[in-house]
């Protein structure tokens, strides 16, 4: 009995203990993985976190209401006004938690809000828009200025009935315009703009339905204003020499007008605006005002529509001015790039 104790025991037992090593090394394998796993996710996630809390927004309205929860009935902690730096804690769809400066948290609508980089595009766009020859605007009715082309912008303002304003260019539907200093966007149905003191160009025709009706064409300038003639027996009084107006251009080498001293574009090959059918028929006259650039070969190009009128009539004085050639500006002898700006009056008899 002694030596069947001391006798080794049978080989089949020996593979259930090797396979139950290897049950627990894969066992032992899938936690440090998955404990590896957890821990880069949580590091990622924290890492998230401080990015969201490290970054800073601009307000972009006159003023915003920061709120206790993500919903435009909840409660207000606190107002935010213009040009202030929250921080951001939170994102969710259309609204950010952020703190201010005081150190209170709220819930505001995304939309309200700048981020670094999109504060500096707009920054570059307005300074590039700035540099745009300014023509002259009122306000038809009360209209709501926006931070951008387009009502889903944040409004920053407001224009009364028969307010003046500078118009700078036109983007779609809105005008760029200077509200304050700063470049807002207005309807441009709600802005009536001149081009007081450019050129004219008169597109005069009958009214019926010949589809070759007689056009009359005059083009005429801004007369410039005249000196004072003194009295019989009076010497002119000496007036101080003006101070040079420093030449300016934009950093593509545009000059939003031509500097004192220099010469003006001039006309030499003008291809009149053909009346549209349409616009005859349905009794459409107007101004339209055009604006390009008169370039030093005397081509003109950026050719942009201004102010419009329906029924093809903006269309017809954009293609038009597109064909003219000028005799470049001249600044110092040299010719340069420069803004030009047309009016075509669209008139019926």
């Amino acid at each position: 009995m002694a030596n069947d104790r001391n006798q080794p025991r049978p080989a089949a037992a020996q593979p259930k203990r090797h396979t139950a090593g290897i049950v627990v090394v894969v066992f032992l394998g899938l936690v440090f993985f998955a404990l590896v796993g957890l821990l880069i996710f949580s590091s990622g996630h924290r890492q998230a976190a401080l990015s969201a809390q490290s970054e800073t927004l601009t307000v972009v309205p006159p003023r915003i209401r920061l709120r206790t929860e993500p919903n435009a009935k909840a409660a207000v902690v606190v107002t935010a006004t213009a040009g202030e730096k929250l921080v951001m804690l939170e994102e969710r769809q259309e609204w950010a938690r952020v703190q201010d400066p005081d150190g209170l948290t709220g819930w505001a609508e995304r939309a309200l809000l700048e981020r670094t980089t999109e504060r500096e595009r707009r920054i570059a766009r307005v300074a590039a828009i700035r540099t745009l020859p300014a023509l002259n605007g009122t306000a038809a009715n009360r209209t709501s200025l926006y931070a951008g082309p387009g009502i889903f912008y944040p409004i920053v303002g407001e224009l009364s009935e028969g307010s003046s304003v500078k118009v700078f260019t036109r983007d779609h539907d809105f005008y760029a315009v200077d509200f304050n200093g700063e470049v807002a966007y207005a309807d441009i149905d709600a802005i009536d703009v001149t081009a007081t003191g450019a050129p004219q160009l008169d597109v005069a025709t009958t009214t019926g339905t010949s589809s070759t009706p007689a056009t009359e064409t005059t083009a005429s300038a801004a007369p410039p204003p005249q000196p004072e003639t003194p009295a019989a027996g009076e010497l002119p009084e000496p007036r101080p020499e003006p101070e040079p107006v420093p030449a300016l251009a934009d950093r593509t080498g545009i000059y939003a007008a031509v500097p004192p001293g220099g010469t003006q574009p001039e006309e030499i090959d003008r291809v009149v605006p053909r009346y549209p059918t349409a616009g005859r028929m349905a009794g459409a006259s107007g101004a339209v005002v055009i604006r390009g650039v008169v370039r030093r070969d005397g081509r003109i190009d950026n050719v942009e529509i201004i102010r419009d009128l329906p029924y093809g009539l903006g269309e017809a004085a954009r293609d038009a001015v597109r064909q003219w050639r000028f005799r470049p500006a001249t600044y110092r002898g040299e010719p340069i790039d420069v803004y030009y700006t047309v009016t075509v009056n669209f008139r019926l008899r």
